[in-house]
């Protein structure tokens, strides 16, 4: 006798069961009564209590053919659950795609070794059991041939009558030796689901044929899913094109005994063809890779790139797939068919067989945290399962994180160097222009010149600007009104191309009609400049085709692909967009890139606002000259002197670093300390207050620092009113804190208040 603690699908805690017969192991699917009700669990972990003060009910039977977690990703999921202060069930929908969830079905089966019994039992349910298995004289001819039925029918093993062919109770058993096939199809037969047994006949007489033993029910995993078997194709060994600067690299991380490297190279440097050799390596060892990228990186030039190397022995995974498209990819892994994994962040939890590498592109990138339940940061799952599978971490950008850089610098992570650009293609130049000298508010005139000079020479332009739509908000000059949307605290957007005004939080809509709201005046001012008014202001001076792209616009499965060929082919000379256009994209016609506003991200009131200015800054930089052609960058500004914007040079990055890194010494900032921010809220604002109050003072320690309860930068969002507390602290005393925390959250039980938990958090808007 054994007890395990169980995951029941939709519960957030864990439930006791105990297995008598001890037939059961961690990791697999069964079947559990529960509430009356028979439902689906994964067995978790042991329960080693020696007392019980409740009852506990035995497991009933495992799921047929389903799937079974490993040891490994049973203790990824403790960890998560604990690390990151979430329940089993945010961690295990994270972990297992929607179609993969283990739903089941229950089917009764006919037990064999009682068929004779049957025969001697009056019963309704033998007639409709024998009629399961009913089927055309011409039929059963056409699947087995008519000399083999007409022999089994003579010899008794099959029965004909009214030119129906059934099975012959009384012999079926003897069937199997003579002809298996003909047997099987016969015995599928006999399987009907549970549901459909009940609605004929009475649970009773069900239960007496299941009392006699003649009837057995079963669990099996209930696939709702058509997926077709790929026929996986031959990759071939290739002659490595890599530079001696980039075999160096990847010898070193073949070689070395260290797990955890941080490569930085500078845009176009060639980081992505070691990553594929490393990959490749690995593949022809049997072993398996998982390729992460920014949801904005997985272009598709890159997806074709891997596609030309590893043709469909790769799982693509991001957001644009169906459940069923994920669900396939992700058993494709678990079954080992396929072994290498390139997606967005949540492919870090996909099941790859014999793990070598986790490489996390871009990993600079503030996607890899996930900012809904579960709030994850994938380059820390990343870290725990190369602890957990023995496996090898590469992070990799021109422009690593202030943490990473500083943990490779303390030798916790192996610094590796790429300097220069692979090829023949040289860094751009960069030239810094101060817009308080200029008469234009959207292009300086150097700007202006040089998209000129591009355009004579056939050459093509992009442009960045970090804002959406055309206009950030709407003012009547005559009573001053702006116009807000009106459950979010929060000034609606205006986009001209579709004539409506629209709030970047909730998402609401409503038409533009060109005049006031509150008095009806025509008289109106469209301030803060988004995409669709840079395009307005360049049609002014330039007649050449322009495309847009901003995160909206990319929600349409094939935008993005569409715009890669499109701009690819020249068909366009300009595109514009916000920084979903700044980095993956491979475009050797694009020569100038100019940034209209470098200032929007580094006027935010987060301490990592120059952080993610610089390194937009570089990234998009890195769009210019990536071939023969010299690239040249015009960054607009208004803080010239900022060190952010004068360092805003791959080359200068050290000295970007340094003058951070004492910034975050000096205020105790990641990564010399770690942070909590703890988010309530409501729709009613008199109770948040008191309520987000009293949480403050309940959870008061000498442990961390705590500050609040304050107002979110964006107060209201969605009819809800929002607080934070935000928590700092050295790792050991904030591990000591999450347990008070824990504890407090799960006894506070005011419904009307929603709180949120975020450990290591980005995002504090």
């Amino acid at each position: 006798m054994q007890y395990f603690d169980v995951y029941i699908d939709g519960m957030k805690d864990l439930y006791t069961y105990s297995d008598k017969n001890d037939e059961f192991l961690l990791g697999e699917s069964v079947i559990v009564p529960f509430r009356n009700i028979k439902k689906t669990a994964i067995i978790i972990k042991k329960n080693e209590s020696e007392k019980y003060d409740f009852k506990i009910l035995n497991v009933d039977s495992k799921i047929k053919d389903s799937i079974r977690l490993s040891s490994k990703q049973l203790d990824l999921i403790e960890w998560l659950k604990n690390y990151y202060l979430l329940s089993y069930d945010n961690v295990i929908k994270a972990m297992l795609p929607k179609n993969i969830k283990i739903k089941s079905k229950q089917n009764y089966y006919v037990n064999l070794e009682k068929l004779n019994d049957i025969n001697s039992i009056e019963n309704e349910i033998v007639e409709y059991l024998l009629s399961l298995t009913e089927i055309s004289y011409s039929t059963a001819k056409a699947k087995f041939k008519k000399k083999v039925v007409d022999s089994l029918v003579k010899e008794q093993y099959l029965d004909l009558a009214e030119n129906t062919i059934r099975i012959n109770i009384n012999k079926f058993s003897l069937l199997k030796e003579k002809n298996i096939d003909i047997y099987l199809y016969f015995y599928d037969k006999l399987k009907i689901r549970k549901e459909n047994l009940e609605k004929n006949f009475s649970k009773e007489k069900i239960k007496n044929f299941k009392d006699l033993g003649i009837l057995i029910l079963e669990v099996e995993l209930d696939e709702k899913k058509e997926f077709f078997q790929e026929n996986l194709k031959e990759v071939y060994k290739k002659e490595s094109i890599l530079t001696e600067e980039q075999l160096t690299v990847k010898d070193e991380i073949e070689n070395s005994k260290d797990k955890y490297f941080l490569l930085k190279g500078v845009t176009g440097s060639g980081k992505t063809e070691i990553y594929i050799e490393l990959i490749k390596g690995a593949f022809f060892r049997g072993e398996g890779s998982i390729f992460l990228v920014p949801e904005i990186s997985l272009t598709p030039q890159m997806i074709n790139k891997f596609k030309n190397e590893f043709k469909n022995n790769i799982a693509i995974l991001h957001s644009r797939l169906t459940d069923n498209e994920r669900a396939k990819e992700w058993e494709s892994l678990y079954k080992g068919e396929k072994k290498i994994v390139l997606g967005v962040r949540s492919a870090i939890f996909s099941p790859v067989q014999n793990l070598k590498y986790i490489i996390l592109d871009e990993e600079h990138e503030t996607t890899y945290k996930q900012d809904n339940n579960p709030r994850y940061h994938a380059k820390y799952v990343a870290i725990k399962r190369c602890l957990l599978e023995d496996a090898k971490l590469i992070l990799g950008s021109a422009t690593p994180s202030i943490e990473s850089y500083y943990y490779a610098k303390k030798g916790i992570y192996k610094l590796l160097n790429l300097d220069k650009r692979y090829g023949i293609a040289k860094i751009p130049d960069v030239e810094i222009v101060d817009m308080k000298k200029e008469e234009d508010l959207f292009f300086s005139k150097k700007l202006l010149q040089e998209i000129k000079d591009t355009l004579i020479k056939g050459e093509q332009v992009i442009l960045l600007l970090n804002r959406k739509g055309y206009s950030t908000y709407i003012q009547c000059k005559d009573c001053g009104h702006v116009e807000e949307c009106e459950h979010c605290s929060i000034k609606m957007s205006y986009f001209s191309g579709s004539k409506k005004l629209k709030c970047n939080y909730c998402g609401k809509t409503k038409k533009y009609t060109g005049k006031c709201s509150n008095c009806g005046s025509e008289n109106l001012i469209h301030s803060g400049k988004g995409i669709e008014r840079v395009e307005e202001e360049l049609k002014k001076y330039f007649d050449v085709p322009i495309i847009k792209a901003d995160a909206d616009y990319s929600k349409d499965r094939d935008f993005f692909s569409k715009l890669y060929e499109d701009f690819l082919n020249k068909k366009y000379s300009i595109l514009i967009g916000t920084q979903i256009i700044a980095k993956g994209l491979h475009f050797p016609n694009v020569t100038l890139v100019g940034v209209i506003n470098s200032d929007i991200i580094l006027n935010f009131p987060d301490f990592r606002a120059g952080e993610k200015t610089y390194q937009l800054l570089t990234q998009v930089s890195g769009r210019a000259g990536r071939a023969e052609k010299i690239g040249k960058v015009i960054i607009q500004t208004y803080q010239k002197e900022n060190y952010v914007i004068e360092n805003s040079k791959e080359e200068y990055y050290e000295e970007f670093y340094e003058k951070e890194i004492k910034l975050r010494k000096m205020f105790l900032y990641p990564p010399f300390s770690k942070l909590i921010n703890i988010g309530l809220s409501s729709e009613n604002e008199k109770e948040l207050l008191e309520e987000a109050a009293e949480v403050f003072q309940k959870l008061k320690s000498d442990l961390v620092e705590m500050y609040g309860p304050m107002p979110s930068m964006v107060y209201k969002v969605k009819n809800r009113y929002r607080m934070n507390i935000f928590i700092k602290g050295n790792k050991n005393n904030i591990d000591r804190f999450k347990k008070i925390l824990n504890k407090k959250i799960k006894e506070y039980k005011n419904k009307n208040i929603r709180i949120i938990v975020d450990i290591d958090p980005i995002n504090l808007i």
